[in-house]
């Protein structure tokens, strides 16, 4: 059974890279940020249509791995087929709570997802789990937290998912283990980069 959030995304599915456009600077910077590099293992959660998916493979490089994860069905096919000349990238459609892989990850990458999250603090314990010792989460957005919270807000399917400012996802960050590297949103864009800590 589909949430209405499900549906809503996989109705969108088609539409999305028309509705959104790429910024290939913000995201290049937005990846450098990051820290991803080569042989890093990386998901990408909440995927959509993969629009991160050739920057990370292309950060990555050969030794490393991308896994592009998203509960919306149609934006993980639509990933897969837009994205199915790069190797080294695996296609899930999960709830990315519910989810268990047979290895943890290097690094975390939310691309424009966080606000989404509705248990906020049960996912971050979540990505916790899914993160190597030392991993990295990173939550981003290459627009401005006031834009994100408009376009939310004119639609009804996802008017209540708001992006809290950055040093309150900062906060909940540390209050789930995590120490954190850089944390900030101006005008362009988001960013809050947590490191996992005390774990063996």
């Amino acid at each position: 059974m589909h949430s209405h959030e499900q549906q809503f995304f996989n109705e969108l599915a088609e539409r999305w890279d028309e509705l959104r456009a790429l910024n290939h600077v913000k995201i290049t910077y937005l990846i450098q940020l990051a820290g991803v590099s080569e042989g890093d293992n990386v998901l990408d959660a909440g995927t959509g249509t993969g629009v991160l998916i050739p920057f990370l493979a292309k950060a990555v490089g050969e030794s490393g791995s991308v896994t592009a994860l998203d509960f919306a069905e149609a934006m993980v096919a639509k990933a897969a087929q837009k994205n199915a000349h790069l190797s080294g990238v695996g296609y899930i459609a999960a709830d990315i709570m519910k989810y268990q892989p047979k290895h943890c990850y290097s690094k975390v990458i939310c691309l424009n997802f966080f606000p989404h999250v509705k248990d906020k603090p049960a996912f971050l314990s979540q990505v916790r789990r899914l993160l190597v010792p030392n991993g990295s989460l990173v939550i981003m957005h290459d627009i401005s937290r006031q834009a994100v919270n408009s376009i939310h807000k004119a639609s009804e399917a996802v008017k209540e998912d708001r992006l809290p400012p950055s040093f309150i996802v900062a906060e909940m960050l540390q209050q789930s283990g995590f120490a954190i590297e850089e944390a900030f949103d101006n005008e362009e864009i988001y960013f809050v980069k947590g490191k996992v800590i005390g774990k063996q």
